[in-house]
């Protein structure tokens, strides 16, 4: 929390922002199931 208070939060926005795309493309692509989860229960 420390380097949050000291530093910029952008790096971590970027982060989600293109993990969030990636994760996007993989389901798209049909790499991952959107209800993967779901039936791993």
């Amino acid at each position: 929390m420390k380097y949050i208070s000291t530093k910029s939060f952008m790096p971590f926005v970027w982060y989600r922002i293109v993990l969030g795309i990636v994760i996007i493309c993989l389901v798209t692509a049909g790499v991952l199931s959107p209800h993967a989860a779901e039936s791993a229960g």
